[in-house]
């Protein structure tokens, strides 16, 4: 029996200091609970992230360069730099060559710091189309290109960049994209990652319809740019199978891009004429 009390005796000791301690704490508010409603980790860091437009296309060279920020286009910088990437650019001149740099991201802290890791990557993707076996590159009427078969072709190479380094770590290069189309009156062709024909003339009054080839989504967000002013068009994305359509009426050029694949460089120009 006396055994008995003083196990009791002890338990209730025990017991006793730990809702002491509990209390304690609980008033002095140090449980990380008490501050979970603080946190916010977005509220701490912001990132970084606005287009640095490199370089626009030319009717010499067809090379679009960008950065989505300032340290993600020293990864650019040094990408220029490796003898590989030189001569890998040169394999595809004369092509739409899209040039995006889109690590690291870069993250601002409460303290206006900018963050960020040392792993850049540089995305490089070739584009061009063949319509009855001829390299195309300027511009045909629809009527012209009506019946034709058109081919387009895309390389993407990934170049990843030690910026502590300075120099190129590794470059995987994605097996060649192809897409293969009869064309057709009035119809810009989705396929993976590309538009086709890529650049194409048409009538004012004349419907033109997007249709989706592929097994990802698309969208048609651009620029109508004609002598009465500017109009933004958003198609919204459509799957596969759907399509998308506009009534160009003015003269004018429809300059546009897929935001989703603006990277890979699935872009397309209509040119309204008389």
């Amino acid at each position: 029996m006396i055994t008995v009390k003083k196990d009791f005796v002890w338990l209730a000791v025990v017991v006793a200091v730990s809702v002491t301690i509990a209390t304690i704490i609980l008033n002095l508010k140090i449980l990380p609970e008490e501050h979970a409603e603080e946190f916010n980790a977005l509220s701490l860091v912001s990132m970084q992230s606005e287009i640095k437009v490199i370089k626009q296309p030319t009717e010499a060279d067809n090379t679009y360069i960008y950065a989505i920020n300032d340290v993600a286009k020293q990864s650019f910088e040094v990408a220029m730099q490796d003898n590989r990437v030189k001569d890998m650019l040169d394999s595809v001149k004369g092509s739409a060559i899209t040039i995006a740099a889109v690590q690291p991201s870069a993250y601002a802290d409460k303290d206006g710091k900018v963050v960020h890791s040392s792993a850049g990557q540089v995305i490089i993707t070739a584009n061009w189309q063949i319509i009855d076996g001829k390299f195309y590159s300027t511009p045909a009427s629809f009527e012209m290109l009506q019946g034709k078969a058109g081919e387009s072709h895309q390389k993407i190479w990934n170049v990843f960049v030690d910026l502590d380094k300075r120099k190129v770590t590794d470059i995987q290069h994605e097996q060649e994209r192809v897409i293969r189309e009869t064309l057709q009156p009035n119809i810009v062709f989705g396929g993976m990652n590309m538009y086709m024909p890529d650049a194409v003339i048409a009538d004012v009054g004349s419907k033109i319809k997007w249709s989706n080839e592929s097994n990802v989504l698309h969208n048609v967000v651009g620029v109508y740019k004609t002598e009465s002013g500017q109009t933004k068009l958003d198609s919204g994305f459509f799957e596969r199978n759907e399509s998308w359509e506009y009534t160009f009426n003015e003269k004018g050029v429809f300059e546009y891009h897929c935001t989703i694949h603006s990277e890979e460089g699935m872009k397309g120009k209509i040119i309204i004429s008389g």
